[in-house]
């Protein structure tokens, strides 16, 4: 019998986004916002059959500084942060600068 290692993907995100993600095939969406978005993130990090949080940009950075710093040192799962519906936020890292962060693969050095 083969067993399923396939990691999970979560997003935490207003309404629209999650709408987006279930139709792309994501099955855990989380249209939370404030403290029930801080909380759900919480209990994801520790989640270990997740590989990949999706947040909006603006609920990360509404976060408590705990938590953010919770993300940042956290390798696995990896946490992305998505514009929402606002646009970005300028200060946001590049999802290169995240993968290098997490893994320490810097994706734009050529060989």
């Amino acid at each position: 019998m083969a067993t399923d290692n396939k990691e999970k993907i979560a997003v935490i995100a207003d309404s629209p986004t999650c709408t987006g993600f279930r139709l792309a095939g994501v099955d855990h969406t989380y249209p939370l916002s404030g403290s029930e978005a801080e909380g759900r993130l919480s209990e994801l990090l520790s989640d270990e059959g997740f590989g990949i949080i999706i947040v909006t940009e603006r609920m990360l950075e509404g976060c408590d500084w705990r938590l953010k710093k919770k993300v940042e040192q956290t390798a696995k799962p990896i946490v992305v942060a998505i514009p929402d519906m606002g646009g970005p936020i300028e200060q946001e890292e590049s999802l290169a600068k995240l993968i290098k962060r997490a893994l320490g693969v810097d994706l734009t050095k050529k060989k």
